[in-house]
């Protein structure tokens, strides 16, 4: 957990633990509906295609949290550095807000091309964070980015070709 314990700053432990809340559920479905509610036609159509893939995503978040059993490192590892007083029950494997964060951003960034790098920096950092925090492992994340980027890219091809 070199993430967790090696690079232990204070100003990290003082941003770490609020940018992990940039996947979770109240954000990201925040987000969908303030720019649905408010947003152009373009980023309408983005809100909804980012819901979809998020809401899809998320279902198969649960399908494999519940068939696959990993302990997240604070219930298995010593030491590791957690910053909330009520940790989490579930198990670790995939990370369900870095889902969240690339489910979202590969969405956003299809529509918005010219936000990527700020947008993918983003949801890398949510990824980060949630290693930083002692919720998940390395490998949580990455399929965690892998199973939103391949969720969001799916669910945009089919709209494409619906909408076609």
């Amino acid at each position: 957990m070199y993430l967790n314990q090696k690079i232990k700053c204070r100003p990290l432990d003082a941003i770490m633990p609020r940018l992990t809340h940039l996947g979770g559920a109240t954000f990201t479905i925040f987000l969908c509906a303030f720019l649905y509610l408010f947003g152009k036609e373009e980023a309408r159509l983005a809100a909804s295609e980012a819901f979809l893939a998020l809401t899809g995503s998320q279902g198969i978040v649960q399908i494999f949290k519940k068939s696959i059993y990993r302990k997240r490192p604070y219930m298995v590892l010593p030491n590791v550095n957690t910053f909330w007083k009520r940790l989490l029950k579930d198990y670790s494997f995939p990370s369900g807000h870095t889902v969240a964060g690339f489910s979202l951003a590969v969405v956003f960034s299809l529509y918005f091309p010219s936000y990527r790098y700020a947008i993918y920096s983003l949801a890398t950092l949510v990824g980060f964070s949630r290693i930083y925090t002692g919720m998940h492992y390395p490998s949580d994340v990455l399929s965690g980015a892998f199973l939103g980027t391949t969720f969001a890219l799916l669910t945009h091809s089919i709209r494409n070709f619906i909408g076609s």
